[in-house]
């Protein structure tokens, strides 16, 4: 469990380097690693809450850090990727805006807030 676990920080550290640098190509081949990674994890979890894995106490005491470290690495790497979304989103407003943003009908006066303030 240790091990599996362990690699798969190692994966949550690499994402964020490749969340920072686009290199989604390597991204999406990491994302089929850690998916390989978390079934065996799952598999591993049935066999303990079965009985047929058992952890002793020194292994519990190493995996929560961890784990600790893998759900905060995780976090980041989720604003990383909302982040990135959020400014996809924004070039795609700027290359294709809406329909409605061509009219000077009502809609548009109340989509949009003026200001003549100077």
């Amino acid at each position: 469990m240790l091990t599996l676990h362990t690699r798969l920080l190692e994966l949550a550290y690499d994402k964020e380097q490749l969340l920072i640098k686009g290199d989604m190509p390597a991204f999406t081949a990491l994302v089929k690693e850690e998916a390989k990674l978390v079934r065996q994890i799952a598999q591993k979890e049935v066999e303990r809450l079965q009985g047929l894995l058992v952890l002793d106490d020194e292994e519990k005491e190493a995996l929560r850090p961890v784990l600790f470290e893998l759900k905060r690495q995780n976090e980041l790497n989720a604003a990383l990727l909302e982040q990135s979304l959020n400014y996809i989103n924004w070039h795609l407003d700027m290359l294709m805006p809406d329909a409605d943003d061509f009219t000077y009908g009502q809609q548009a006066f109340e989509t949009r807030s003026f200001s003549r303030d100077v």
